[in-house]
Parts: structure tokens; sequence; C-alpha cells
């Protein structure tokens, strides 16, 4: 076991150098042969549930996609967070998405991928982040600013604070958030 442990740290290793970065503030639509998925979590001490998000849009910022999920007994951001990473990859792995750029605001999964040996309960899981992420043909997990992921912020948000539980995956994006994916689209900037 120790051996198969220090060879999924060198392949975390591979993988760290993606969530190192932080891109710009405001969403940017990807290139056109990509597609980009915005994820993001939401954590209640209290209750121990977690909301996770991903929107999908494309190189015109329309949302071809979205889901939001709820997950119980949840023990901490960290793992809220890398629940959430990882439903969104494995949602678009069995999308059959192929060349996609994820982005998260998540600082606490971060943090986990760059020193897995300081997070040792969530070390399974980045690691299967890790082995799934590597199904794709074209694939970057870049780290950004909570102004970038406004909108993915806010489904996940749903969860925890509006109590929305119910979990689905639906084409286009939200009704309630349309103003805020239009004025995205338009500008590639994130509205406050």
């Amino acid at each position: 076991q120790n051996q198969e442990e220090t060879h999924n740290f060198r392949k975390m290793d591979d993988y760290i150098q993606c969530f190192i970065r932080t891109i710009t503030p405001s969403w940017k639509a990807p290139a056109d042969d990509i597609v980009k998925c915005n994820i993001a979590a939401s954590w209640s001490d209290t209750s121990r549930m977690s909301g996770a998000s991903w929107i999908v849009r494309n190189s015109r910022g329309k949302v071809l996609m979205h889901g939001r999920r709820s997950f119980s007994s949840v023990q901490s951001t960290e793992l809220a967070e890398l629940l959430a990473i990882f439903w969104a990859i494995e949602s678009m792995n069995s999308m059959r998405k192929d060349k996609i750029i994820f982005e998260s605001s998540c600082e606490r999964a971060r943090a986990c991928f760059l020193s897995p040996s300081s997070c040792s309960e969530t070390r399974e899981i980045v690691g299967n982040i890790c082995d799934l992420v590597q199904r794709f043909q074209h694939w970057s997990l870049d780290h950004v600013l909570e102004t970038r992921n406004v909108l993915a912020q806010r489904i996940a948000t749903s969860v925890t604070v509006d109590h929305r539980y119910q979990s689905y995956i639906a084409l286009g994006g939200p009704n309630w958030l349309k103003e805020l994916i239009a004025y995205e689209a338009r500008n590639d900037a994130p509205l406050s």
C-alpha cells in the first residue's frame, strides 16, 4: 500500500501545477473548440450539508448545461469542495466532454492539491480526482478568484442558504440567474 500511495502522490504532483495558477478576476470565455466548466461548493457547519454546482459554457458564453447537487453528513469545507470538484469532473466525463477547462474558486480544495500530505483525510478523493481527470483529451483545472465564479457559487449556495436540496442536471442555465448569465456572456466579466 505504501508503494501505491507514493505512486499516487507522484501522479498528483504532475497535476498540482494547474491548481497553483490564479487566473484573472473576470470570467473569460474559452477558445472555440473548448468548453469551460465552473465549479463551486457551499458548506454548512451546523447542518453538515453541502451544495455543489457546475455550469458549462461555450466560447460565446452560452450556458450549455448546469447541475446542482446536495450532499449530507459532510464533515468539512475541504471535503465539500473536493466532492464538488469530483462530481463536476465525473459529470463531464459521463457526458463525453473531451476538451474542457475546469475553473474553481475552492480555496481549501486547492490547499489539499498543493499539500496532500497535510490533508490526510482527503488524500483518497484528491487521488481519485487526479485519476479521473486523465480521461480527458485536453483539460486544465484552474483556481480562480470568486469574482470569476459567481454563477456557480450562487447555485451551490442555494443548497445551504435557500435549502434547495433537490439535485439535478439541466440544459441551459437556471432561469433565476438569466440576467447574470447574459451579462457575463456580453462582457466576459461578472456582475457583483
